[in-house]
């Protein structure tokens, strides 16, 4: 698995209403280029399914499997070879709130998959996290 966590000085109320709007993410994080809500419960819970489109990476249909709404959420792509699976996490924190994010993959495929793109999938959601804690700071400030 795939891990990484970013701080933010923000609450975690805060951060979390960042996180949780899947689909401003493309005016946001250069890791995503389109998420387009593409059926189920709007704008998200379990069973919410999101087009998502990558630099990259092929399209996938993402849909909701763990919905807590202020906490977490989880989101999981299939295809026959592989299923990709992140986690998305908001804890708050002395001294704000923190952001952890989880990426998996399953499948027969996953073990070639990881070696093909571990490396900037683990850049990608690092630069996710840390975006992310900024602009829920930015939000606390401006207040």
């Amino acid at each position: 698995m795939l891990t990484t966590h970013a701080d933010s000085t923000a609450p975690a109320d805060l951060l979390w209403t960042r996180v949780a709007d899947v689909e401003s993410w493309p005016e946001h994080l250069e890791t995503f280029t389109s998420v387009r809500h593409v059926g189920g419960p709007a704008p998200a819970g379990v069973g919410s399914r999101f087009e998502v489109r990558q630099p990259g990476l092929p399209t996938s249909v993402y849909e909701v499997t763990e919905w807590t709404a202020g906490t977490s959420f989880t989101w999981a792509a299939r295809s026959r070879a592989v299923t990709g699976t992140a986690i998305h996490t908001v804890v708050p924190t002395d001294a704000g709130s923190r952001l952890d994010l989880g990426l998996t993959w399953t499948g027969p495929l996953a073990g070639l998959l990881r070696l093909l793109i571990g490396r900037k999938a683990q850049r990608m959601i690092e630069l996710e996290a840390s975006t992310f804690a900024s602009l829920a700071a930015a939000d606390a400030t401006r207040g």
